[in-house]
């Protein structure tokens, strides 16, 4: 029985042995697996803060373009709404021009056009008795014009309003005018 014994012995010397190794390769498996999870969770948060600084770097140029955007469309509204005010200042002061100015103005625009003599003047109340007086050989109506003037014939009507004329020039002029108020 002693070899019994003994081959009972060694059998078990084996299996620990035996045991041991596949403990050792089990614990060596297990460190490896997790030192790879690890690694893969590590490079996965390295990728998930590189995107997420990517997306809030990029956010943050959103934002900053959509500021400039409404900044920069604040100051062309604030700027057009000068440029409309600079053409109303213009109708109302051309609306009010001096009697003196005013007769001028009709008088030379009229030795500018090319009239047979037989149309009508449509001027401002105020002036109508000045005008008639100069013997412009023009009838002058007694219909008026809140601003400029207008000649009328059978045919013809041509149109000296101010308010119409800077309103028909003012695509022309906005430019100028923008230039000579916002020069940068």
């Amino acid at each position: 029985m002693s070899n019994l014994g003994n081959l009972t012995d060694k059998i078990l010397e084996e299996a620990k042995i035996k045991a041991q190794r596949q403990i050792g390769e089990a614990e060596a498996f297990s460190k490896d697996t997790v030192s790879r999870k690890v690694k893969e969770a590590e490079e996965k948060k390295a990728k998930m803060l590189e995107k997420a600084a990517f997306d809030a770097n990029l956010l943050k140029e959103r934002m900053i373009s959509n500021a400039e955007v409404n900044s920069r469309n604040e100051v062309l509204s604030s700027k057009q709404r000068i440029i409309d005010k600079v053409f109303e200042e213009a109708k109302k002061r051309l609306g009010e021009l001096p009697k003196d100015q005013y007769i001028e103005y009709v008088k030379t625009t009229l030795s500018s056009l090319n009239l047979k003599g037989t149309e009508t003047l449509l001027v401002k109340k105020e002036y109508r008795d000045d005008l008639k007086a100069l013997g412009l050989g023009y009838e002058i109506s007694e219909e008026s014009v809140e601003s400029g003037f207008q000649v009328k014939d059978d045919k013809i009507s041509l149109n000296y309003n101010f308010n119409d004329m800077v309103d028909f020039y003012r695509d022309e002029l906005v430019k100028d005018v923008a230039d000579a108020l916002f020069k940068e």
